[in-house]
């Protein structure tokens, strides 16, 4: 064998294994074929060539910003709620339609009917009196919002862009009949819908026939209402220019002091006098309340501020006298999870506490024979494992998610995959809330869509209040439902009883033996249960109470719903900070399984959360444009006071 003095000398691969050498002509033919691939690449990526247009917007750098790509179209996303609104929302599972388990489907919104009310901010009046009919515009516009239209302010502006507005000028009257002038010119410039007072205001039930009538927006005709002098009119664009045209051309301007003295009555279909509108102006004032009429001659801004107190508590009766069978608490496995019922039980006692009023047990001036609130004999507050559809009871319904429920009624053993496959039946939370109008047989498919019906349905949504139970006021504040502006405008009036009781459970100043003391009310669980049922005999233990409520502070830090926790998708799921995630990845693990193994009750949960988060979101969206347009009326500053809560 040959031997080599240095490795540089040993003969290498290509010595021993010879290859043909390429030509430099072949070299040349594969570097262009590499070229055109490479050309081919380029061009098929690049964009189209820009227009003239699109460079000069490019090349300008103050040109002005690019929109963002729509949203899928019918999508609404708010806080990491999604929801699509579609007329097949009563199919039990969203993900059938959507395509997408994320994604709740809701019925179609219902279309808010503008309902009107002109105030002249250029009157010349002081800063108290101004700030107080601020307060009672306020009040005007949470009571009609709750009824379920869309009260708008209208000004000065409004009246100056009709094209009447000219021949309104050039006419002499009284200071009066031109107020009066201008409130229709406002309203016959925004066309069909509701002209009303500031002081007329919905005293009656939800489904009350006028209300239903007047939200359907079928204005055929010019109405105004017997017993309401011009308080309210509803009619047509047409009908009110013509009427407005009517009275331009009177020869009895000059004397008049009315609207209507100018106007041929048979201009007016008059309908009855309604059950459900009050009208608290002058004359009603000095007939019914003699102590606030006294008031307003005093001092004005501290009688407008009585009578602002005043109608706020008539708002409150009118709510407690339609359900006159009391508040129902929904409490399904209410022995295992009471420390999710809290926020519900904090706020009925808020709402059964008689209202603070200037005259008290007075009655609004619509309905003289009312109940008057009485602290002795207060209104009916009960807990109730299955959801009863009753028209005279309001409900307060407080949704788990299915892992909350899950770690609530796996006490004392931790929660594992095994023990929800073997240990737990599907859908507890919904088995339980139908059972007594379903019975036990169906399954969670056919539960789910009588649920459904009774959160979203035209007749029953007004009848209760539905929240999910990680949501306690911990969240941020725009998106808590039980946050207590957000509330007052659910219900159409101002809850003082609300700001002294803590709500929050993650609130470090609310502690476990005042928790424990609220939820031994005796008129929410019963002295003794009954067969079959698991309500505690005797008052919740602490210790329990404690192990409840470190159990949810768990489930909400899981689910991503606490305040500043760090989301991942749409569920709000925590993302895996640790370094080895081993521990994180087990937990979700089991809330995936949990979810799974509870198809109906995470469906339901998703439903009630996207359907509270769609509320909320119309009402800010509708606020923000308001305050767009207010101060078109030169209101400045003070037309900001009438969205404070």
């Amino acid at each position: 064998m040959p031997q080599y003095n240095s490795r540089a000398n040993r003969p290498g691969h290509y010595s021993a294994y010879p290859r043909e050498r390429r030509s430099p002509k072949r070299i040349w033919r594969y570097t262009a074929a590499a070229s055109c691939l490479l050309l081919i690449f380029l061009f098929a990526t690049s964009s189209p060539v820009p227009t003239a247009k699109d460079a000069a917007q490019h090349i300008n750098p103050f040109g002005p910003a690019a929109h963002q790509p729509p949203a899928e179209r019918n999508t609404t996303r708010n806080w990491e709620a999604t929801w699509y609104n579609h007329w097949k929302w009563l199919n039990p599972f969203s993900d059938s339609i959507t395509d997408d388990e994320s994604r709740s489907v809701l019925p179609p919104p219902r279309e808010r009917r503008p309902i009107y009310a002109y105030y002249d901010t250029d009157a010349e009046t002081n800063e108290e009196v101004r700030a107080a009919e601020n307060k009672l515009l306020l009040t005007w516009r949470r009571a009609w919002w709750a009824q379920g239209f869309r009260p708008v302010i209208l000004g000065k502006a409004e009246a100056m862009h009709n094209p009447m507005y000219e021949r309104f000028q050039i006419r002499k009257m009284e200071h009066a009949l031109g107020a009066d002038f201008m409130r229709w010119l406002a309203w016959g410039q925004m066309g069909s819908g509701i002209l009303s007072n500031w002081l007329v205001l919905p005293m009656g039930p939800y489904d009350d026939h006028l209300l239903s009538y007047l939200r359907r927006g079928e204005y055929l005709k010019l109405t105004r209402y017997e017993g309401l002098g011009g308080g309210l009119f509803s009619g047509d664009k047409t009908s009110i220019e013509a009427a407005l045209s009517q009275a331009l051309d009177s020869s009895d301007v000059k004397e008049s002091k009315s609207l209507l003295d100018l106007i041929p009555s048979k201009t007016f279909t008059v309908d009855p006098k309604p059950s459900a509108i009050a009208f608290y102006d002058s004359s009603t004032i000095a007939d019914q309340y003699k102590t606030i009429s006294a008031s307003l001659t005093d001092s004005k801004a501290a009688g407008l501020l009585s009578v602002s107190e005043l109608i706020t508590s008539h708002l409150h009766l009118t709510f407690l006298n339609a359900f006159s069978s009391g508040i129902s608490i929904l409490a399904p496995h209410r022995s295992c999870s009471l420390i999710i019922q809290y926020p519900a039980i904090t706020l009925a006692k808020a709402l059964i506490a008689c209202p603070p009023s200037p005259i008290p047990g007075s009655c609004p001036p619509n309905r003289p024979k009312c109940t008057p609130c009485s602290s002795s004999t207060p209104l009916p507050l009960k807990t109730a494992e299955s959801y009863t559809n009753t028209s005279t009871i309001f409900t307060i319904g407080t949704l788990p998610h299915p892992y909350t429920l899950a770690s609530l009624l796996a006490k004392p053993k931790p929660l594992s995959i095994p023990h929800i496959r073997r240990h737990t039946a599907r859908d507890p939370w919904l088995q339980s809330t139908t059972l007594e109008s379903l019975g036990p047989l169906l399954g969670g498919p056919d539960r789910i869509v009588t649920f459904k019906e009774s959160v979203a349905g035209e007749t029953s949504s007004p009848r209760g209040l539905w929240l999910i139970a990680e949501e306690d006021g911990d969240s941020p504040e725009e998106h808590s439902a039980l946050d207590k502006r957000e509330l007052e405008w659910h219900f159409g009036f101002s809850l003082p009883a609300y700001d002294t009781a803590p709500h929050s459970l993650s609130n470090p100043d609310l502690s476990t033996s005042a928790i424990t003391a609220a939820l031994a009310d005796p008129r929410l669980f019963p002295a003794a249960a009954t067969a079959g049922d698991d309500t505690p005999t005797a008052s919740p233990d602490e210790a329990e109470i404690a192990l409840q409520r470190e159990r949810l502070a768990h489930a909400v830090s899981l689910l991503g719903l606490g305040k500043g926790a760090k989301t991942g998708r749409w569920t709000g799921r925590k993302r895996d900070e640790s370094k080895n995630g081993r521990g994180v990845i087990t937990e979700e693990r089991i809330r995936d399984a949990v979810e799974a193994w509870h198809l109906a009750d995470t469906e339901a949960w998703r439903f009630v959360r996207a359907w509270g988060a769609r509320g909320r979101l119309e009402r800010r969206r509708w606020e923000e444009e308001e305050r767009r347009f207010a101060g078109s009326g030169g209101g400045g500053e003070g037309w900001g006071r009438w969205f404070d809560g």
